[in-house]
Order: structure tokens, then sequence, then C-alpha cells
């Protein structure tokens, strides 16, 4: 009854809109207060404990590239690089959105930059040719949802960190989901390009000549060689994730005043912007852990399981309700916070359904961000839609297509493992 009454506060805070780390606290501080017998000074022991992670130093560092990446015009070079590959071709432009945002995840690990930063340039570009506002809004929400997939992953640190599984390893597994995302997104594309063309443009983007393709690529190709390096190093044990992290901030910096983009104005907004991103990112995450602590000794994991092993139910009946479930959760919890909350509770049934946590890291990072573009938390679609200057409500009416692709490869990663581990084995070994 208590724990009824423990989920049943937090879901009313969220619903009378709350922040999301105040609705933990909250819950978790008036759960304690019904239940006695255990000191409040567990709330502040938790919390610490919890953010005492050298991992999670990982997360600031990446913010900070992607501010960077933005205020030193890398953003704009990637876009261009993107340009004279498939920019002539029927809806060029979407297929930029998506390939740049594929580039861009390299980088980041982070949606919010990518559709802040790639997709404010994106959005301009695709309104000016002639595409649909709300389609320009759809394909860059969309396509910002390979960020947190393909390494460097935000969501992956965190995972990792949750589950205690390499963060390396994850990183990796995310590779295949993310790229096959980005092909789903294009064939999408393709097929509106054919059935929808009062959204598409009847020209073409006018062809760029060879000088100016030779410039634009000796331009891109630092930049592009950012995920190169990060990965790299993690990949050969050269450095840490969160020492890769480091690697992308100094790059970054060098890049930006390479190419003379990059001023101390600039440099000082990013760092207060991340700052800012980070404050909240780690607020929620303090809030999980007190949260996630009232979880565990509810012992909501072993009721769930028991309730699994009375009802027999099949293995991949199992995993579709799991992500039915999380799916349902996305649509009213932000990504960082929904991992935070599920991965204690559902990490003993995935081990007891002798599922490897690289595998569940990977299928759970594409399942949150099915809620990038589901009302009514839809960041991505908010951002994107105050960018084009159009309602929020045509943005994710729009972005709903999209949607499919991303269940396609949730599937795929859920029930095909090596889509996931087949990497991770063959860099780091099974």
């Amino acid at each position: 009854m208590l724990l009824i009454f423990f989920l049943l506060i937090f879901l009313l805070l969220i619903f009378f809109g709350c922040q999301i780390g105040f609705a933990m606290l909250l819950s978790s501080f008036i759960y304690l207060l019904a239940r006695g017998g255990i000191s409040l000074t567990i709330i502040p022991e938790k919390i610490t404990s919890g953010l005492f992670s050298f991992p999670l130093l990982a997360i600031p560092l990446f913010i900070l590239a992607g501010g960077i990446m933005n205020a030193s015009n890398i953003t704009k070079r990637i876009f261009n690089f993107c340009l004279i590959f498939v920019g002539n071709f029927k809806g060029g432009l979407a297929y930029v959105n998506v390939l740049g945002s594929m580039l861009f995840a390299g980088i980041t690990g982070s949606s919010v930059a990518d559709v802040a930063g790639l997709g404010a340039i994106e959005i301009k570009a695709m309104k000016d040719e002639g595409y649909d506002a709300g389609y320009s809004v759809a394909v860059t929400a969309a396509s910002s949802c390979i960020g947190p997939i393909i390494p460097p992953s935000i969501i992956m640190i965190i995972i990792g960190v949750m589950a205690e599984v390499s963060i390396g390893r994850l990183f990796v597994a995310g590779f295949i989901p993310g790229v096959l995302m980005g092909i789903s997104f294009m064939f999408l594309i393709y097929f509106h390009s054919l059935t929808k063309k009062d959204m598409f443009p009847n020209k073409t983007i006018k062809k760029i000549s060879a000088k100016q393709k030779l410039k634009i690529i000796k331009e891109g190709l630092p930049a592009i060689f950012s995920p190169i390096i990060i990965l790299g190093g993690i990949i050969l044990g050269i450095v840490t994730p969160t020492e890769a992290g480091v690697i992308a901030v100094l790059y970054s910096i060098v890049l930006g005043f390479i190419y003379k983009d990059l001023t101390l104005k600039g440099l000082l907004k990013a760092l207060k912007d991340a700052s800012f991103t980070t404050g909240i990112v780690m607020f929620i995450i303090a809030g999980a852990q007190i949260f996630g602590w009232v979880i565990t000794i509810e012992r909501v994991a072993h009721l769930l399981y028991g309730f699994i092993q009375s009802t027999i139910l099949a293995k991949w009946v199992v995993l579709l309700i799991i992500n039915i479930g999380i799916i349902f959760l996305g649509c009213f919890i932000e990504g960082v916070a929904l991992v935070m909350i599920v991965v204690p509770v559902l990490l003993p049934i995935i081990k007891a359904l002798m599922i490897d946590p690289v595998q569940f890291g990977a299928f759970l990072a594409v399942n949150v961000m099915i809620g990038l573009l589901t009302p009514p938390v839809g960041m991505s679609v908010y951002i994107a839609s105050d960018l084009a200057g159009i309602p929020a409500i045509e943005g994710f009416r729009k972005s709903a297509i999209f949607i499919i692709p991303i269940l396609v490869v949730l599937f795929l990663t859920t029930y095909i493992p090596q889509i996931s581990l087949f990497l991770p084995d063959l860099i780091f070994g099974h």
C-alpha cells in the first residue's frame, strides 16, 4: 500500500507540472515521512554518493563540446560537407539533415545539442529552399534522435553507471542501431519524396562547383575527424570515455580558433549554457538516486519478476511488455530520468532472462528516443517547432510518422542480439 501511495504522489506531481527532479525528491521525502523509522539524512547521503562517479564527469564535457562546436560554426561546416554528397537528390536537404545528425552524433551524444545547433541551420535551409515547415521540423526532430545512439552518448554513460556495465562497450553497441536508424529515416524520406510531393520543392539544389566542393571538404574534414579521434581512443583503450570528453572539448576549442570563428565571448556563452544544461541533468540524476533507492527497498524488481514467473510468460513477450511500458512512460518522463528509474527495476529481470546488459542498454537507449517525438514531453519537437516558427502541435503531427522507423530499429535491437553485440564482441572480446 505504501508503494502505491509513493508512486501515486510521484505521478500526481508530474501531472501538475512539477519538474521531474523535484518530483522524485518530493515523492521520496513524503514516502520516508509516511514510512517512519528511517532518518531523513539518508536523502543527502544517497544524493551525494550517487553523484561521486568519475564516468559522470563525461556528461558536462560532451555537452560543452557540443556547445563549442555550435559557437565555432563547426555545425555549419558539417552541414555543407553533407550537402555536397546528397544535396542534389530529390529531397536532398532532408537527406543532408539526417546525414548531418549522424555525423554530429559522433561528437556530442546529445539530441538537444543536435536540434538546437545543427537543427537551426537545417530548418532555415529547408524552409528557404521551399520545404514544408512542418516537414522540416519532423525531419530535424527525428534525426536528432540519432544523437544519443551513435557514440558517444550521454544516455549510454548514465546506463553504464546505473547498470555497472562498460561504457566503452555500450558506446560501440549503439553504432549499428544508430546507423540503421539513419538509413531507415532516409528510406522514409525517399518514400515521401514520391508520395508527398507538396512537402518538397520542385527543384533540386543548384550544383556546387568543383572548386567550392574542394573548399568545403577541406574545411569539413577536421570536424568529421572529431568522432574518429574520440571513438578511436576509446576503442584502442588509450582513453576512458571521460578522458575522451576532455579530448572532445580541447579539439573543438582548437578547431574553433583555427577556423577563427570562436571568440572569447562565444566560448564564455558555451561554458554558461553547458553549466546550465549540466545542472539540469545532474539534478535529475541526484533526485533519481533517492527515488531508485526507495524502489529498491520496496523490492519492486522482485515483485515484477515474481509476477513474470507466476504467469510463465515467454521471453519475447516479457521484452515486448518492457518496451511498451517504457514507450508509455517516455511520453511523460524525460529520457535521463526515465533511464534512472527503470534500470534498477528492470536490470534484475534482464539478467534473469539471460539477456546481456549491453544489449539491454542498446535497446533501452533506442526506446527512450521515441519520447523525444511524443507529447507532452517531446523536447526535440518543441525546440524544432520553435526554430521553424510553427505551433508545436503541428510539429508533433508531422513527426508522428518518423516514430515507425525507430520502432523497427527497436524491434531489431531487442530481438536480434548481434545488432548491438557484434561490434563490442569483435572489438573488446566476449
